[in-house]
């Protein structure tokens, strides 16, 4: 039978098939993976693309940075000794630096003494701070208005107040310490930390 015009040549005997031409969707493996410098981009764009990624991060992050809602002093200490305990009277200044009220949800302390202890104590209820101020008058040298939880201090506003804190160790332990800090919890801001 006469070959069809359209049918592939057939080899002769002892002669090796010619190998089809490869067509787009059919490119062999060989030919896409062989070499490296084909497949992969070049090194120095991808290295300015990263530095100039790295640059935009670190200029948001830096314009971003959270500032501080609050600033704050401790402007007076007053100690007595309470049966082996200090008493502490502490008056602090807080001013608002942000555009918004700042509200007070918590106030702590805590006294690190010369040999290297630490020892902290929440605040005493704002009610009871003039009972005590009253009932042991060295206290009054740091007399102020009480500092309170749920105090809310205006924008751009200062308060100075007083909070009343106990340690168990006698007066002369305290009046000795290595550090005093007041640290007063804020809704929806950093906590303000306070150091003396």
């Amino acid at each position: 039978m006469p070959d069809t015009p359209n049918s592939p040549p057939q080899p002769t005997p002892g002669q090796q098939p010619a190998k089809p031409a490869p067509d787009a969707g059919h490119m062999p493996m060989s030919e896409e993976f062989d070499r490296a410098k084909w497949t992969l981009p070049p090194l120095v764009p991808i290295l300015i693309a990263v530095a100039a990624v790295a640059i935009v991060v670190a200029l948001v992050s830096l314009t971003n940075r959270a500032k501080p809602a609050a600033g704050g002093a401790i402007t007076k200490v007053a100690s007595i000794d309470q049966a082996g305990n200090a008493m502490v009277a502490v008056q602090v200044k807080i001013d608002n630096k942000i555009e918004k009220q700042i509200w007070i949800k918590d106030i702590s302390s805590e006294v690190e003494t010369a040999d290297g202890r630490k020892y902290t104590d929440h605040a005493a209820a704002a009610v009871d701070v003039g009972r005590y101020l009253k009932a042991f008058p060295p206290l009054r040298e740091a007399q102020a208005e009480p500092l309170r939880e749920e105090l809310k201090i205006p924008s751009g506003a200062s308060y100075t107040g007083v909070t009343v804190f106990a340690y168990p160790v006698n007066k002369e332990v305290f009046d000795a310490r290595k550090s005093l800090t007041v640290r007063i919890e804020l809704y929806d801001q950093a906590p303000l930390v306070i150091k003396q």
